[in-house]
Parts: structure tokens; sequence; C-alpha cells
């Protein structure tokens, strides 16, 4: 999927110039777009709340990963109708981002439902998006780092997420909605892939949510894509410090694999890594890119009395898969135990050296 965005130099360097330490900036602009559209329906007129949002990342994949040609199971339908069950909680909007092919069945089966509450494709251009977009990058400047402590992929990705979430904002506002931040929960559906985890993630962030997006992993609502081994079953969700999700699934052998996912992390934040007591031995670690185009930059690593795991967020080049190699109940329920108790902290910046030498 290609997106292009253009930011002037003049425009970013005014924008930032403007900001004082960044969180100024976002404050005053955030709600700019919405608001004009508020005033559009009448000024202080109530507003219709959104608690909750159905959010489509992409169309969902028809196919296996691990088993060319074999039809997966019908993803799409049984998405749209777990969504279309709710679509009369004039609370509840749905909000679908397609591809560059689109998903005309999908969109066609949300907007019927949902009216006014089904919103395609919502995109901001506006200067205070603008401004927006130069405050993240300024806090990211000062949060973690300006000498390649981070990558155009993540800034690029950050900036999609921000200008859709404010174009959400504003499109609900222009037909009498709009999001209730102290309620919203947000209900994520895709392929098991980097847009799908990074977008979950940014935009529930930039949405103003207050807990991570539910993200649907069973299998007959996600093509698991982004898995070293087929997934035959999805076992569960656990949330954990610093609003990383740790997520579990077995393969056809009963063997379960783990990865940890970032769920409510800004881009300007330092990414996270998981480190968990078990036995290295114990299982097989993997470390992977979400985009083939950017090379695994991470943390991962065995350690003498456990691992070192990156969690991801689907742009920044690294996400690790824990597999453990037995499927007996006893290993299987200490593997669990041990990545649910895992420490979360952030990233560490760049080391305090000098690599330039005067002679």
């Amino acid at each position: 999927m290609t997106h292009r965005h253009r930011l002037s130099r003049r425009t970013f360097m005014k924008a930032a110039a403007a900001t004082t330490g960044g969180m100024a900036i976002t404050e005053a602009a955030g709600a700019a777009p919405a608001d004009a559209a508020r005033e559009e329906q009448g000024g202080d007129r109530a507003m219709k709340p959104i608690n909750h949002l159905f959010l489509f990342i992409h169309p969902p994949v028809t196919y296996s990963y691990h088993r060319l040609l074999e039809p997966a199971p019908d993803v799409g339908a049984n998405c749209l109708a777990i969504a279309n069950a709710k679509s009369a909680d004039e609370t509840t909007a749905v909000c679908i981002l397609q591809s560059n092919k689109g998903d005309k069945e999908l969109v066609d089966g949300a907007t019927a439902s949902f009216g006014e509450r089904g919103i395609v494709d919502p995109n901001d251009n506006s200067e205070a998006t603008r401004a927006l977009l130069a405050s993240d990058a300024d806090r990211a400047f000062s949060t973690r780092g300006n000498h390649g402590e981070w990558n155009i992929y993540e800034m690029w990705s950050s900036g999609n997420a921000r200008r859709w979430s404010e174009g959400l904002k504003m499109r609900l506002a222009e037909r009498g909605f709009e999001l209730n931040p102290d309620a919203l929960t947000v209900e994520a559906f895709g392929s098991w892939s980097g847009c799908h985890h990074k977008y979950s993630n940014f935009m529930t962030a930039y949405l103003g949510a207050k807990a991570p997006a539910t993200v649907r992993a069973e299998v007959e609502l996600c093509t698991h894509k982004g898995w070293p081994m087929e997934v035959a079953e999805f076992v569960e969700c656990i949330p954990l410090d610093r609003h990383v999700l740790l997520f579990i699934v077995r393969r056809a052998d009963g063997c379960p694999m783990a990865q940890y996912w970032d769920g409510l992390r800004p881009f300007y934040e330092r990414p996270h890594k998981a480190t968990a007591k078990l036995p290295p031995n114990s299982v097989d670690l993997f470390t992977f890119s979400p985009n083939s185009l950017v090379q695994v930059d991470g943390d991962s690593t065995k350690l003498k009395d456990g691992i070192v795991a990156d969690v991801g967020d689907g742009c920044r080049p690294a996400f690790s898969t824990i597999v453990c190699r037995s499927n007996k109940d006893a290993d299987v329920e200490a593997f669990r135990a041990a990545l649910a108790a895992a420490r979360i902290e952030p990233c560490e910046g760049p080391p305090n050296v000098m690599y330039a030498v005067e002679v």
C-alpha cells in the first residue's frame, strides 16, 4: 500500500519552532479540524458521542500464507458480521482503511449498516494537522534522539496514522458525532502484518483512547501472516505494563508461540523490550522486521537465565517470536507464566560515546 505525504521544510520548521517542549502545539492544534467541523454543525450544539470504534485495517487476506493456494477462512465476512451486529448502537462507529486496491464488499456492507457512522479512508492535511506532525517529530528528536535512533519508515507510518485519526475526527464531526475519549474503546481487524499492528497502535493512541485496541486475533477473524510457523489456534492476549500486549497462539502440534506488541505507544516515545526469566534452551527465539525493505535492528537475545524479546509496533524494524519447544501442559503453563511476568522497559538510547576524534 502506498501513501504519499509531503511536508515542506519551511512548514515543518515553522511549526516545530512554535512548540514549547512539543506538548503545547499538540494540545492547541489537535482538535482544530474537528472544531471547525463542529462549528459548521451549529457551534455549541450537542454532538452525539461515539464510545466504540470498529477499525478495519486493509482488506482481509483470503488465502493461507503457509499453505500456498489454500483458501483461508472467510475472515472478511466473519469480521463484518461482528461489526454489523452492533450497527444499531448509535454510540458505535466503523472506520475502514482500504488498500490501494480498495475493498468494495467490506465498504458496501459496513456503510449500509452504519450509515453516517461509517467512515472510509479518512484523511486530513490541514495546517493544524501538519503542526501535529511537526510536533510529533520534534518530540521524537527530544525523546528518542536525533542521530539515527529511529528511522524514516516509523515517522512515515506515524504520519499516516495521525492524518487518518484527525480526518476521522473531522468526518464524524461533520455528521454530528464526536469520539468520547473518556469511554472510547477500539476493536481492530486485519491480517497479522505490520500495517495491522502499527495502525491499531498509533491510531488508538492518537484518537485519545485510554487503553489499547482489542485486536481480534482469532483464526476465523485474522489471517496470521507474521508468524514463523503456521498458527492453528489463538489462545489469548495478556495486557502487560506500559500498554504492551502479549499474544499467545498454538501450532497444530500444540506448541505455543508468543509475540509482544505495543498497544498504545505514540511514535515519539521509546519502543520497548521484554525480559523474561525462563530456561533459554526451552524456547526458540526469532526476530524479524515487519517490512522487508528495512533491515532488522533490535535488542533480542538469549541470556543465561532467560531471553530479551523485542516488542513490535509494526514499523520499528524488530519484533520477536518466542516458540516453546514442548507441548506438555506443565511446560506450556510455565512458558505462559514466564512471558506474562516479563519486565517491560523502554529500549535504551544511543551510547554516550564520541566517535569523532581530532588529531
